[in-house]
Formats: structure tokens, sequence, C-alpha cells
């Protein structure tokens, strides 16, 4: 019956199951020692556990898309990568005074520094391995075959960054950000046949964004001053990251692409 419906709803079904069931299940460990025993971040070392054996469970490095790769191409997929994500944030930082930035209303500046940044680096692990393996692993992969790169790309960046809803409503200024970036994750992918660059960088990526957001909730400065332009410094920072991103994509394009092996579209009926 499951291999009777369509490639694309098998794909982002199972996509979004691999990614939700670890994140709902980290959500709540971590509200659940917060309550229970702030000073002593308990959740943390049992997500480890939980995370590696479910990395174990989803399969091997074909089902899971994530094949070792080279020296080589890892230098290139994280220069091109790392390049283009900072030059979102910079865009991001550039634009801040047009948007309308909203502070979160749980202050979790209340808790030990020690939970909070044990909370940060887990939670930034389990996005960073669950979301990569499900959206472009178990969802981009199967779309790639089916209907090609353009569709599943887009697919899956579309997906990605509607789940983010579930956020809130003061995540809205954040998701045209959010979706640059999961295109950038699923060119990765097809481009080096791997989901480890994502993976790392998705990682180091939410590590700095939310130490960013708890210092800055700690000094006070979590909203945004509303000033109605673009700041000139980061706006240059993210054309120069830009520019650099696109120059290290084309080699990783042609370096990487052979060794990823970039299936071509077979259309499914």
């Amino acid at each position: 019956m499951w291999q009777r419906l369509p490639v694309w709803f098998r794909a982002v079904m199972t996509g979004l199951a691999v990614a939700g069931i670890p994140t709902v299940v980290w959500a709540l460990l971590a509200a659940l020692n917060l309550r229970l025993t702030p000073r002593f971040p308990w959740s943390p070392l049992l997500m480890t556990l939980a995370l590696w054996g479910y990395w174990r469970f989803l399969g091997g490095d074909e089902r899971r898309r994530s094949k070792p790769l080279t020296s080589h191409v890892w230098r290139l997929a994280l220069i091109a990568g790392g390049s283009a994500v900072a030059a979102v944030w910079a865009a991001f930082a550039a634009m801040r005074g047009m948007l309308h930035i909203v502070p979160p209303a749980d202050d979790i500046s209340r808790f030990p520094i020690w939970t909070i940044f044990a909370a940060i680096v887990m939670g930034s692990a389990v996005a960073g391995v669950v979301e990569e393996t499900g959206f472009r692993g178990y969802m981009q992969l199967p779309l790639e075959r089916a209907y090609g790169p353009l569709a599943a790309i887009a697919t899956t960046s579309i997906i990605f960054t509607s789940v983010h809803l579930t956020h809130g409503a003061r995540i809205l200024p954040f998701l045209p950000f959010y979706f640059v970036v999961a295109v950038v994750y699923g060119l990765l992918a097809l481009l080096t046949g791997s989901i480890l660059p994502g993976m790392a960088l998705h990682f180091t990526g939410d590590v700095l964004m939310f130490t960013i957001q708890y210092l800055m909730l700690k000094t006070g400065a979590a909203g945004a001053v509303q000033t109605g332009r673009i700041e000139p410094i980061p706006a240059l920072m993210a054309i120069a990251f830009g520019v650099a991103s696109v120059i290290s994509f084309r080699f990783l394009a042609r370096d990487g692409r052979s060794i990823a092996g970039v299936p071509e579209p077979v259309m499914s009926h």
C-alpha cells in the first residue's frame, strides 16, 4: 500500500517523521529538565544517547545520505556553504532595523548559564543531525531522483521553512532567511552527495545564533530598534560573503558533482 503512494508524498511524510520525532522528544526532555532540576542539565546527556541510537536506527550511509567525503570536497563545501550562510545572516543584520523583531516571551536568562549552554549545544546537535537527515536526506534524495534537483530543493526548502511556523508569529521576519539557508543546505547535499557538510554548518550556525540570542537577552538587547534603514557595513559584508560563496560553489559544482553522482530525474507516474 505504502509503495503505491506517490513518491512526493512518501518522501515528504518520511522526511517530516525522521526530523520531527526526535525534535519533539528533545523539546519535552529540555522542558522537563528546566522545570524540575534547572541547575543540573541531565537532558542533554540523555538526548545524546537517544540521538546516537536514532542515527544508528536510520540505516547506513546510503539511506541517510551520509557518505564520507574527501578532504578536498569537505573544504570546498564548508567554504561555499559557510560563506553563503554568513552572507544570509549579514543580510539579516543589515535589514534588522527594517524588521519587526519580537523578543522571546520566555526569559531563559534566569536559568544557570551552564544549563542553557548545554541545552544550546544539544539542541543544535539535534537540529543539525535530524533536520539534515530528514529534509536533505530522506526527503530530498527521492524527490531528486523522481522529479529533478530543482523541484526537490524547492520542495524541501519550502517545507523546512514552513515547519518553523510552529514557533509562532515572532518567527515571521526570519522565514525568508531560513528559506535561503535551506536552499544552501540542499545545494550542498546535491553537489557533494552527502548531508555531512550541511550537518556541520547547521550545528555550528545554530550554536552561534542561539548563543547570540541568549547574550542579547541577558543584556536586554533582544528587540530590534526600528531605524527604517539598511545598515551599510553588514550589507557590504553580505555582498562580500555572497561573492565568495558563488565562486566557491562553482568550484564545488565542478569537483563535487562527479563524486556525488548526481542522479538524472526519472519521472514517476
